[in-house]
């Protein structure tokens, strides 16, 4: 497996790599751009695109409800680079689905909301990745990837009722003219981050904040994992990273372990200024570290949560940070323990499985995550 190392400063004694913050190739993965709408696609309005699925999901959603959304075509030729592909200034993850890691996936999600029974809630999001939500639809019979929709649809229906399933599909396409996903990079941005986040709000009862409540900060360009995939393809368009920061950011405290057993204090959100140009993802949470604590000292409740993530989780787990006292956070590929004692242990109130969709058919992946249940 390739791996492409490069150093960075997390804080004044973390050196991270590329690897750690999530890049490098997708077996591992699973102007000012202010205006949040940039991909280089044609959206047309007026002629909207239906996505029917056959069933009715448990959450009482409708997947046989037609849905709409705008139509996103291009003129670009396609371009293969193995598992990705590149169209135009974009690059894309292709996705297919496998029955017996979705299976085993979901296996590891029941395990544990069983052992918490009557302790903790378990919530589960699969995310789509922008194969599934803004690839265009014009050039989608020319590309070998499942239908994310009926795919995670698929994954939920084998998930016990004790199982909080958030669905992101439908929420992820309403919005997919949006500047969601990044171009160069397999991960979503920190604003398609956020609408996941008012999903999860709405699947546990509680308010989400307005994207116009927090602080705002652009970081810069970024070249991710697909600059590297598609041999640093200069015809990609570069991405731009903006962060919004949780509300009560600055009475909120960060440690983390990282790969090498050093312990260190950051911030939930770093200045991605200082990141190099192929590292801004990792101002978010430090990068991919096995254990995390944030800890909101504005809140006073002892309300606290379980997040189990690989990196795609980095730029969600923030806005969570504004409705926990406390925050364990655990990604499953460096993390040795058990999920269910340590949420067992520290009496949090949920468990929350946050993954896209790539990890959930990557058998490795299944794996790790396994041992951690």
């Amino acid at each position: 497996m390739r791996k492409v190392f490069a150093l960075c400063m997390i804080t004044a004694a973390c050196i991270v790599s590329i690897t750690a913050c999530g890049a490098g190739n997708s077996t591992n993965r699973a102007g000012s751009d202010t205006s949040d709408s940039v991909r280089e696609i044609t959206v047309n309005e007026s002629s909207k695109q239906a996505e029917t699925a056959a069933d009715e999901n448990k959450n009482g959603n409708s997947a046989g409800t037609k849905k709409s959304y705008a139509k996103i075509t291009s003129d670009a030729k396609l371009q293969s680079f193995g598992g990705t592909v590149k169209l135009g200034g974009s690059a894309y993850e292709l996705y297919n689905y496998v029955e017996k890691s979705a299976s085993n996936y979901a296996s590891v999600v029941n395990t544990v909301a069983s052992r918490l029974k009557g302790k903790a809630d378990v919530y589960d999001l699969v995310v789509p990745t922008s194969m599934g939500i803004t690839f265009p639809d014009n050039k989608t019979s020319k590309v070998n990837s499942s239908n994310q929709k009926k795919s995670i649809h698929s994954i939920y229906k084998k998930m016990n009722h004790q199982v909080k399933t958030v669905p992101l599909y439908d929420t992820m396409m309403s919005h997919r003219q949006e500047y969601i996903y990044f171009r160069t990079d397999h991960h979503w941005t920190s604003r398609g981050a956020y609408y996941a986040y008012r999903e999860f709000c709405d699947a546990k009862g509680i308010t989400a904040h307005e994207l116009s409540e927090y602080k705002q900060e652009n970081f810069g360009d970024f070249l991710g994992s697909f600059y590297l995939d598609t041999n640093r393809s200069k015809t990609l368009k570069k991405d731009k990273v903006k962060a919004y920061f949780p509300v009560d950011h600055d009475k909120m405290t960060m440690t983390y372990h990282d790969q090498n057993g050093g312990n260190y204090k950051s911030s939930v959100i770093a200045n991605g200024q200082k990141y190099s140009v192929q590292l801004k993802y990792c101002a978010f949470l430090a990068g991919d570290n096995p254990y995390t604590l944030i800890h909101n000292k504005k809140i006073k409740d002892g309300s606290s949560c379980v997040a189990v993530k690989e990196s795609y989780g980095n730029a969600f787990i923030p806005y969570l940070a504004d409705h926990y006292q406390k925050i364990y956070v655990v990604d499953y590929r460096y993390w040795k323990g058990s999920v269910s004692k340590l949420a067992t242990k520290n009496n949090v109130q949920d468990v929350i499985f946050i993954n896209n969709i790539s990890m959930t058919r990557n058998a490795y992946l299944i794996g790790k995550i396994a041992q951690i249940k």
